[in-house]
């Protein structure tokens, strides 16, 4: 059964030269590389797609790195998970959402998708109706589901797991 982390990117700074190229804060790499090692640990994705802005890709990068790392890679050789970035998904919708799960190969086992608010939000409840959209889903914050296939379509999956991670 195919686990899907839908992700809100971690803090970052209130300002940057484009919204776009606002960069994590130190706080925000904390909360990054905090969420990176619990996310290794405990499902250990073999697909991870970030929004093409800065703050997505820092935050993508920090659960690839993780994720290597779990799995023997080191500095000369990180390992065989890279991120792929998916430009549609820095002020996309559900559906640009859908398609990003859509294209994950059906035989990953889990998959990380880490983007923006308010959409993540928005996803959230479209995946889990009677949850309905979560009214606060702060900077580091991942809801977990379990699904049958990487076909998804709006319906009642069972109500995630939802975690925020603060950059201890």
């Amino acid at each position: 059964m195919p686990v899907l982390i839908l992700a809100r990117h971690a803090k970052a700074e209130a300002h940057g030269p484009t919204d776009f190229e606002r960069s994590l804060d130190a706080k925000g790499l904390a909360q990054a590389v905090e969420a990176g090692a619990e996310i290794a640990e405990r499902w250990s994705p073999d697909v991870v797609i970030a929004s093409a802005a800065r703050r997505t890709v820092q935050t993508g990068q920090a659960v690839v790195e993780a994720v290597n790392r779990a799995h023997g890679g080191t500095l000369d050789e990180p390992g065989d998970l890279t991120l792929r970035e998916d430009p549609s998904l820095y002020s996309g919708s559900v559906d640009d959402w859908l398609d990003a799960i859509n294209s994950i190969p059906a035989d990953a086992q889990c998959a990380y998708i880490v983007g923006h608010q308010p959409t993540v939000s928005e996803m959230v409840g479209h995946l889990n109706p009677e949850g309905g959209v979560p009214d606060a889903f702060r900077p580091s914050s991942i809801a977990v589901f379990d699904l049958e296939s990487w076909d998804v379509k709006p319906g009642a999956y069972p109500a995630p797991q939802i975690r925020v991670f603060h950059g201890v």
